[in-house]
């Protein structure tokens, strides 16, 4: 299995960038379009119920021919003669009208959103929030926040940003990953709402302050109860409290989190990441085939059965296998992704 090429996902995050754009100016137009198209259907209801259609040609009559000329009559064109008629005197002269306003609301609106668009302003994030349906939340937009949203757009999902501090360096960086950011306190319910909170899948709240993230969190549980939530809290015994004790899903203390990262360090940088499963510590540990290494020329399923580990990935040149075959026979500059245990790691620590 190959992994998705990086033009498909630019693709995918393009398509689902335009799709928002769209539904913001949905939003944004909505009472005008609804107005507008009230009028249409009103105006050719009329036309075609009062007017005298067997005066006109036989193209005329049907209500679809009606409702052409409707859309002619409101951009200033005469596509039938005016007829004396009470009931059909705001038809003849509103629908000019209306389309004048059409026209130049249309302009001006428009133009605005470009302006808003193009500075990435905070009225534009704010309207960008809005429009965002199964997304997730990332609260506190510091280190640890933004390099939590940088994972999470790597994993193709669409996030909205919270973040107090108007002034945070971070916040600059969100349009190139094309992330709307809301300013103000996460504990508000107001705020949560601006971040489309209703329509998220899932809640971070990552900042530095144990007691803001635990608040959040409530809000979000009572506004949303199904949304999945996730929170950083620096004492692990507090973390594992307040996972049993408020129902929340994951709260993780930054300390505990980085004790393995520099334990791997330590020990080797090809160490990539440790877990327990099933009482047993896990490893993932990557290396490259070298010319005297001892599985040049190799087969992966020989090397599975060798040295007791299960085979990730396999990546030669450009070229990238999930779960490769057993056959391949691995060559000089080949890189494997394999997980082993404890005790195993120790062979592979000296590569």
């Amino acid at each position: 299995m190959r992994s998705r090429p990086k033009s498909q996902n630019r693709f995918l995050q393009n398509v689902a960038h335009f799709m928002r754009l769209l539904r913001v100016l949905l939003i944004e137009f909505r009472v005008f379009i609804i107005c507008s198209l009230i009028a249409f259907l009103t105006s050719t209801v009329l036309l075609y119920t009062l007017y005298p259609l067997e005066e006109l040609p036989a193209h005329h009559h049907s209500l679809l021919g009606v409702a052409y000329d409707t859309v002619q009559l409101t951009f200033f064109q005469s596509p039938i003669p005016f007829v004396d008629d009470w009931r059909l005197i705001p038809v003849f002269f509103g629908l000019p009208i209306l389309g004048l306003l059409v026209i130049t609301e249309g302009v001006i609106q428009l133009g605005h959103l470009l302006l808003l668009k193009r500075t990435y302003s905070r009225e534009w994030q704010n309207m960008l929030a809005a429009s965002f349906e199964n997304h997730i939340v990332v609260a506190g937009m510091g280190n640890v926040g933004f390099r939590t949203m940088e994972h999470l757009k790597r994993y193709g999902e669409s996030v909205v940003c919270i973040e107090r501090n108007p002034e945070s360096s971070f916040l600059q960086e969100l349009e190139e990953y094309q992330v709307p950011a809301v300013i103000g306190d996460i504990k508000n319910p107001h705020i949560l709402e601006k971040a489309s909170i209703r329509k998220a899948k899932a809640f971070l709240a990552v900042t530095d302050n144990d007691l803001a993230n635990i608040e959040a969190a409530l809000t979000v549980k009572e506004l949303v109860p199904n949304i999945r939530i996730v929170i950083r809290v620096f004492d692990h015994k507090l973390a594992e409290k307040v996972e049993k004790s408020f129902g929340i899903d994951a709260a993780f203390s930054a300390s505990a989190l980085s004790a393995p990262v520099f334990a791997q360090a330590a020990l080797s940088s090809n160490l990539l990441a440790s877990f327990e499963f099933g009482g047993t510590v896990v490893n993932a540990f990557q290396l490259t085939v070298e010319e005297k290494s001892p599985l040049k020329d190799m087969q992966i399923d020989k090397v599975r059965e060798s040295y007791e580990v299960t085979v990730l990935m396999h990546q030669r040149d450009n070229n990238v296998d999930w779960n490769p075959p057993p056959s391949i026979v691995l060559q000089k500059g080949d890189r494997l992704l394999i997980m082993t245990d404890n005790k195993n790691i120790q062979r592979f620590l000296t590569y």
